[in-house]
């Protein structure tokens, strides 16, 4: 197994929190990075010269130039990103850009790296948009927004022999002194859409295993994502409505039962695209909608810390309420308007979801 500076570079899309938490927590090891930043954000971390998590994870990561074993490589240029993964190592592994910006900002970061990756010499004149299979080397991508839509923008842009099924729930957020707060490193799955298990996700999984973030190859890529989006739309719907954190929706019944409510709207569309969901490690929706109503509520009430299992922290909010809170776009196309639109075109519907989806429009409105 290769360690450390012995994987090939690995490209990360995005400086925010889940940015950099992979970025700093794959340099950690030993491995090379390249971080793809805004203008504003390359200078605060250059500033810095460091990328520091806090939390469920504690790590200082200095900052030095892309590729750099060690280090986080920012960089601002596309080109230096597709400059470092766009070749296979001396071992014939491939290199990856895992995308992890937020989704609405996804399609203008897709364009960016498109437009700056070198073709095979017998494509060199010609246009590169759209040609995922002519682009040199054998490197992969994945996206670790919420939502679906992620992996049919990368398709699309990318290839679909290039696109790896990603799935995270590793929660981080941003301290005002510039600190990364990790509130868990929950698990990261990655799988083939079409194909069975391969070694370039192996790969993927093992370097990520080996800087300490748990990761599991998925045999079914697509029932993780679906999963996932019943989960994003439940805690999302309830917790960003009612500006509560986690802890206030399992100890409350009714906000469990509107929860419920979501989950099993968004299985209702995931059934109809011919996907089962399941029991994944921190949504357990196979679990969920096999209880009755009363028997959820009652294992909610145990995720509250003081409860039986304790394992969720007060104050505790998601991506879309720190969103909310600090003003910024969420992502209620990505998430909600992409299920209803699913919903809509394969006749299933979705009056709670759709309505959850037409409020948080409203708020975005206000940004």
């Amino acid at each position: 197994m290769a360690t450390g500076a012995e994987w090939p570079v690995i490209g990360i899309v995005g400086a925010g929190s889940l940015g950099q938490a992979y970025s700093a927590l794959l340099a950690s090891s030993g491995q090379s990075v390249v971080l793809l930043a805004s203008a504003a954000s390359a200078n605060r971390l250059r500033q810095a010269g460091e990328v520091r998590l806090i939390g469920a994870v504690t790590r200082t990561v200095l900052v030095g130039d892309p590729g750099t074993p060690g280090r986080v490589g920012v960089t601002t240029d596309p080109a230096d990103l597709a400059k470092h993964v766009s070749g296979v190592d001396r071992k014939g592994r491939a290199s990856g850009i895992l995308f992890a910006t937020k989704g609405h900002q996804l399609p203008e970061a897709i364009a960016e790296v498109v437009a700056t990756l070198p073709l095979r010499p017998s494509e060199a004149s010609s246009d590169q948009a759209g040609r995922g299979g002519d682009w040199a080397g054998d490197w992969w991508v994945a996206g670790v927004q919420n939502g679906l839509v992620k992996d049919d923008l990368l398709a699309d842009a990318f290839g679909s022999s290039r696109t790896v099924g990603a799935v995270s729930i590793l929660g981080a957020g941003r301290e005002a002194d510039g600190a990364v707060r990790i509130g868990g490193l929950g698990m990261t799955y990655l799988g083939e859409f079409d194909a069975p298990p391969s070694v370039r996700v192996a790969d993927a999984v093992a370097r990520m295993t080996e800087a300490g973030i748990p990761a599991e190859v998925a045999p079914d890529i697509r029932s993780v994502l679906w999963s996932k989006a019943c989960n994003a739309v439940g805690i999302f719907g309830v917790t960003v409505l009612t500006r509560l954190p986690g802890p206030s929706l399992w100890s409350n019944p009714d906000l469990v039962r509107a929860f419920r409510a979501l989950i099993r709207e968004t299985d209702a569309v995931a059934r109809a695209h011919g996907v089962a969901v399941g029991d994944y490690v921190g949504f357990p929706i196979r679990r969920y909608l096999q209880m009755t109503a009363s028997e959820h509520v009652e294992y909610a009430s145990g995720l509250v810390p003081g409860g039986r299992s304790g394992q969720i922290a007060p104050g505790a909010f998601p991506s879309m309420a720190q969103d909310l809170f600090a003003g910024r776009m969420m992502e209620v196309e990505e998430v909600f308007g992409d299920v209803v639109a699913r919903a809509e075109r394969a006749g299933v519907d979705v009056p709670r979801t759709a309505l959850v989806c037409d409020l948080l429009r409203g708020l975005n409105a206000q940004v």
